[in-house]
């Protein structure tokens, strides 16, 4: 059984895990990242791992913070509950890639993917976020 102190720094690096794949796509590197620019996935597979090192990151959070918001099931709960723990800029930067990120991965007929410019800018901004939480 992991205790938060030790979930803590794995939560971290499984964080960080997501945004190097998913780096690896936007750079069209390695096995995952050439596959999936040749195969066309890349966008929407791109946005949901950086998408998933957020949600990583705020759960590893809550976690350190308190436990039982750790508990909730909805990352969206997780996100709204920031905004009485942190600063306005982090939670307004936190909210804003959730949402964007979230939205693209979704298949929708009427919306492009986004673009790699998009996905390098919301890949920094969690790595900002990931830093500052």
């Amino acid at each position: 059984m992991t205790t938060p102190a030790t979930a803590q720094p794995a939560a971290v690096a499984a964080a960080h895990c997501y945004l190097t794949a998913a780096d690896s796509m936007l750079r069209g590197h390695g096995p995952v990242g050439s596959a999936a620019v040749s195969e066309g996935w890349w966008p929407k597979a791109c946005a949901c791992l950086i998408r998933l090192a957020l949600e990583t990151a705020i759960d590893a959070y809550w976690q350190r913070m308190n436990p039982a918001v750790a508990q909730y099931g909805s990352g969206r709960t997780k996100l709204l509950l920031l905004r009485n723990r942190c600063e306005r800029t982090l939670t307004r930067q936190a909210t804003f890639a959730w949402t964007t990120l979230s939205r693209a991965a979704h298949h929708h007929y009427y919306e492009t993917a986004p673009s790699v410019t998009e996905l390098r800018h919301l890949h920094g901004s969690v790595l900002d976020i990931l830093a500052r939480l």
